[in-house]
């Protein structure tokens, strides 16, 4: 049974608005965490994130090749390498214009 906002909670139904509260906070939550790792332009890549976020998602070898060329701008974090968000969008938009 779904309780609409003008249904009045009584303890009968208070199970299903319980329940209903938990589904919405639940889905709004996942909706925040989904917009914040999409909206943080200083995010850390990692090399697959970074392949899906690039328009032909190249190869994993053409990303560590333009790594050692040194032509993709990265971070190396002990030995893991990463990508910031706002250096790729630069390093895209420089590629693009030249």
């Amino acid at each position: 049974m779904l309780i609409t906002m003008t249904d009045k909670v009584t303890f009968d139904n208070l199970p299903q608005a319980v329940e209903q509260l938990r589904e919405k906070i639940d889905l709004l939550l996942s909706q925040s965490a989904q917009t914040q790792s999409h909206d943080d332009p200083h995010k850390l890549m990692t090399v697959e994130e970074l392949r899906s976020f690039l328009p032909e998602q190249p190869a994993r070898q053409t990303v560590y090749g333009w790594v050692n060329d040194r032509l993709i701008p990265y971070e190396k974090h002990g030995k893991r390498l990463y990508f910031r968000k706002s250096a790729i969008v630069r390093w895209l938009d420089n590629g693009r214009q030249a």
